[in-house]
This record gives structure tokens, sequence and C-alpha cells, in this order.
């Protein structure tokens, strides 16, 4: 595993994490998700993803019990998982 340090294209299916914290200090929770789209942004100057979440315990190794929710975030604010 490996965070992503720069901007980069995430290609469909890239397994990710997104982190949330209340400020640089105190970690809150972690979403896992697939990336489902990811092109580049003119007005953030930077990759946009759209990313298919399954929640705080990870990636389901089978259907999923509850549908993925589909949010969008920039590329930098993911960690990209190993397959």
């Amino acid at each position: 595993m490996h965070e992503t340090s720069k901007d980069q294209f995430l290609p469909a299916g890239t397994k990710v994490r997104r982190d949330a914290f209340f400020n640089e200090d105190a970690f809150i929770t972690s979403e896992y998700g697939v990336v489902v789209h990811c092109w580049w942004d003119e007005e953030i100057d930077g990759y946009d993803c759209y990313v298919a979440f399954f929640g705080e315990k990870g990636h389901p190794d089978a259907a999923p019990e509850e549908k993925p929710y589909i949010l969008r975030y920039a590329s930098t604010s993911l960690t990209v998982l190993a397959s």
C-alpha cells in the first residue's frame, strides 16, 4: 500500500481508502471504495474521481450487503491500496 503523494490518474477499479480527520492530529474514520471514473479537471487543476464507497469495513469479497454510495474526490485525497 502507498499513499498518493501527487496528483495522479487512478484507473477504474483501483481500490482506495479515504481517511477523515477532525484536524491534523485527530483521526476520525476511514472509508473504503473503488474508483469508478477519473478525469483531469481544469477547475481544480488536478485529477478528480468518482468513487463507489462500501463503508468503514473494507472492500467486500462478494456482493455487498448494501449498495455502495458514489462520492467525488480529488485523487490526492485518496490512498491507493495494493490489489
